[in-house]
């Protein structure tokens, strides 16, 4: 805007000095003019005035006497007269020696007045004898009709230019005052134009950088004032729409980045423009590292790519089941569709991704429980009907067989009410529906007390079962039956999985707020692979020696189940055909559930 006040105030001096050169030259011709027309007015009416006076004294035809009367004009007028007769011989003057002076006849002021019918004859030249530029005015002298002679007055206009010269100074300094204080005006003005201009750039230059907070400050009024109100009102809107926008954004932001499922966009280009965090773990990979990279190249582990290509070529949403093998398996729900810009033209793909591993593993296990509960109430109840209706039948006459037959019945129908009670209990503590009676309980007197129940399966098979200390008492808050539960089926499952001759140990450590239970034994082991499901309903290592033993396969879902609810946890090693060792880790308070 420097440049615009600059340019204004130029314009305006250029504008005020053309019209200020033009009104000087205009009134000093003006001027000019009037002053010789006055001055013109002046010699004929001193020619008319002495033309009269030699007419009445009839002095014309005395040249002496015409000489010295006109000899008196000279110093009290400042004015030349010359008296020439008809054949333009100079009679008198004013200022020279007539006989001096050469014949005027063919003078063009002389030639005007007496062979025109103009009322005087006009003349500016320069004179030789008074080396000046002078003025001539000849008026006739008529008597009785006829032209006698002429009266010549003349004026140096060195007069004249002394009083331009004069005027034009005197103009010149009117004149250049007047342009410099139009000028200082102009300025001024234009300041007063682009300084409010300035601001109003200013803002304009910050709102291009973002500065939406920008106002224009300014008391300038009518279209500038308007135009600044019209600034402020723009930067006001920009202001409350970029904030709705940075509102949105960390929306969309948050949003995306609190998302389960898996967002990626895919431009018209085929390169990957945005991916959210979940998209992030699902490729394992961070999003500058995919941001920008052929959508080909990035879904390549989960098949992504023929789907993304079907959708540009095809324009419509596409559903599909896709699978990835590394780092982990996963599978996924992918939903595909199309998104637009401007005239509903296709500007890239949208793809969600759901991470539903772990709703096939649960429905694999649901259809596994369903399998194994159909089949463990299967199994006892086909063994009692079967017995039953042997007996019914009258068949059996043998009182020892019909005794065996009545205790397979009552161990299957034992084992039948086994499999429901655990069964209702594991869905009562998932569900929370039995409440903890917490109490302080020595866990050392508690181990004893349980291990007296399960001596006789321990001696029966030859196990040894080696025991914590009896005097080192280790005391901690919890429910003492659901703890005495827990303690019971640790050790029973390592009696029943170590061969004759095996060893259980159970052992205790604490610190300052927790206390472990370690369960280990020399026996079977458990595969690998099963240490992930081993806490699942009915899930078993070995299926056959687990029913000889009588047990359901819930066990350990209670156990699990009865640990976290004291807010603890349960880790489990083992190593196939060398042993298992359980750790059972509670806290000693349970403040949150008294």
């Amino acid at each position: 805007m420097r440049r615009l006040w600059l340019k204004i105030s130029l314009g305006f001096f250029v504008l005020i000095l053309a019209l200020v050169v033009t009104l000087w030259f205009l009134l000093a011709t003006i001027l000019q003019n009037a002053y010789t027309e006055t001055t013109r007015e002046h010699l004929i009416e001193n020619a008319e005035m002495v033309s009269q006076i030699i007419i009445a004294t009839e002095a014309i035809e005395d040249g002496d006497r015409v000489q010295e009367w006109v000899s008196n004009f000279e110093h009290p007028i400042e004015m030349r007269f010359t008296i020439i007769n008809d054949e333009g011989e100079v009679l008198a003057d004013s200022e020279n020696d007539p006989d001096a002076m050469d014949n005027h006849k063919n003078r063009p002021e002389f030639e005007k007045a007496l062979n025109t019918n103009d009322d005087f004859g006009e003349s500016i030249r320069y004179s030789e004898t008074q080396d000046l530029n002078m003025m001539y005015v000849a008026t006739p002298v008529v008597s009785e009709g006829e032209t006698i002679g002429a009266i010549r007055t003349s004026l140096s206009l060195q007069v004249i230019d002394d009083a331009m010269r004069a005027l034009w100074i005197s103009l010149a300094i009117v004149l250049g005052i007047m342009l410099v204080v139009t000028t200082g005006a102009g300025i001024l003005i234009a300041r007063g134009i682009t300084k409010p201009m300035d601001s109003i750039m200013a803002v304009t230059k910050r709102l291009s950088e973002k500065d939406y907070s920008s106002r224009v400050n300014t008391k300038a009024s009518g279209e500038i004032g308007d135009l600044a109100s019209s600034v402020n009102d723009l930067a006001a809107s920009l202001q409350r729409q970029m904030k709705e926008i940075e509102e949105n954004e960390r929306q969309l932001t948050s949003i995306m980045s609190n998302m389960v499922s898996g967002v990626m966009l895919v431009n018209e280009k085929g390169e990957v423009e945005l991916v959210n965090s979940a998209m992030e773990r699902f490729f394992s990979q961070h999003a500058e590292n995919i941001v920008g990279q052929p959508y080909d190249k990035v879904g390549e582990g989960f098949g992504l790519g023929e789907l993304i290509r079907q959708v540009f070529e095809e324009n419509k949403k596409v559903h599909d089941e896709v699978h990835s093998y590394y780092p982990d398996e996963r599978i996924m729900d992918a939903h595909l569709a199309p998104y637009y810009g401007q005239g509903w033209r296709q500007k890239g793909v949208i793809i969600v991704l759901h991470d539903i591993t772990e709703i096939r593993r649960l429905e694999k296990m649901r259809s596994d429980f369903v399998a194994n509960v159909s089949h463990e109430l299967k199994t006892p109840v086909t063994s009692v009907r079967g017995f039953s209706e042997t007996l019914l039948s009258g068949e059996v006459k043998d009182e020892d067989t019909t005794r065996q037959f009545l205790t397979i019945i009552h161990d299957e129908s034992q084992r039948l009410d086994r499999l429901i009670r655990d069964l209702l209990n594991l869905s009562k503590i998932e569900r929370q529906e039995i409440p903890l009676n917490i109490e302080t309980v020595d866990l050392t007197e508690l181990i004893y007390e349980t291990a007296v129940t399960l001596q006789g399966s321990a001696e029966q098979k030859q196990t040894e079962l080696i025991l914590p200390a009896e005097d080192n008492a280790i005391m901690l808050e919890g429910d003492r039956d659901r703890i005495r539960q827990v303690v019971l089926n640790l050790i029973g499952n390592g009696i029943n999985y170590t061969s004759e001759g095996g060893t259980v140990k159970v052992d205790l450590r604490e610190n300052m707020h927790e206390a472990q239970l370690i369960v280990s034994d020399n026996g079977i082991g458990i595969p690998e692979e099963s240490l992930p499901r081993i806490f699942e309903r009915f899930y078993r290592v070995d299926k056959a020696r687990s029913r000889h033993s009588g047990g359901t396969g819930l066990g350990l879902a209670i156990v699990k189940h009865l640990i976290e609810s004291h807010s603890g946890r349960i880790e489990i090693e083992s190593l196939e055909g060398e042993g298992t060792t359980i750790t059972v880790i509670l806290p000693k308070t349970q403040n949150q559930r008294k």
